[in-house]
């Protein structure tokens, strides 16, 4: 939820979140 939280916040770090959000559904 927090990683969610930040991505909305964030504008340069959007993908990377985005990706580590991927990852972590992945797993």
């Amino acid at each position: 939820m927090k990683i969610a939280i930040a991505s909305g916040k964030g504008g340069t770090g959007k993908t990377t979140i985005a990706t580590n959000l991927a990852r972590s559904i992945a797993q």
